[in-house]
């Protein structure tokens, strides 16, 4: 019995320290990001994750995830993580898809109607929860973390439709600089703009562009 105590221990450790000297493959696999319900796919446990945190090897950055300390966190990003039913939509995702040159003071986030955020950094939309998903896609930054955001089209109707809560000068810009647009889908943008009701309005801004 004891034999088998101590073979079962020196089993134990084995896989444990196998865990702890991969963990940098693990993390770098993960752009450098561990999150703490993905534990068991990594191969690892709790007991793991406090020991690389208590010698300093991980830091908590939110609420179940971790990073290595040397790690540069993307605010978009952690902004995302922690708002996971938020997308970025209207100026932000304007902001990033090069539709205007001003950087973003407050990060646009549309949700489902049926949440309600409080975060002074945030400018919250809204919208019914069967429109929520409409346009949503990913966009992987250049320091790697992906962020969930509304294609170009989708923005472009967010804008159309919230027209007069946006600075005229940012909204022209975002339109005329989505005409020039090589990959611009006009089918799809009309398809949008039916879903959301604003086919006569897009219309007439076509026309004037076109």
């Amino acid at each position: 019995m004891t034999f088998y105590i101590h073979l079962t221990y020196n089993m134990y450790m084995k896989c444990r320290r196998y865990n702890m000297d991969n963990y940098e493959k693990i993390i770098d696999k993960n752009n450098g990001i561990i999150y703490a319900h993905k534990l068991e796919d990594y191969r690892m446990n709790r007991h793991d994750l406090n020991s690389l945190v208590e010698k300093k090897l991980l830091k908590r950055i939110a609420h179940g995830i971790y990073a290595k300390p040397d790690k540069n966190i993307n605010e978009f990003w952690l902004m995302g993580e922690k708002y996971k039913n938020g997308i970025y939509s209207h100026n932000t995702a304007s902001y990033f898809y090069g539709m205007t040159d001003r950087t973003p003071l407050q990060l646009d986030m549309t949700f489902p109607s049926n949440n309600r955020i409080k975060n002074d950094l945030l400018n919250v939309h809204y919208i019914k929860k069967e429109f929520h998903d409409v346009g949503l896609t990913e966009l992987k930054l250049d320091d790697g973390f992906v962020i969930r955001i509304y294609n170009v089209e989708r923005t472009i109707c967010d804008i159309i439709r919230d027209r007069n809560k946006i600075d005229l000068q940012i909204f022209n810009t975002a339109i005329n600089e989505y005409m020039k647009r090589k990959d611009k889908n006009l089918i799809l943008l009309s398809e949008y703009a039916t879903k959301f009701k604003i086919e006569k309005i897009l219309a007439q801004y076509m026309e004037v562009l076109g």
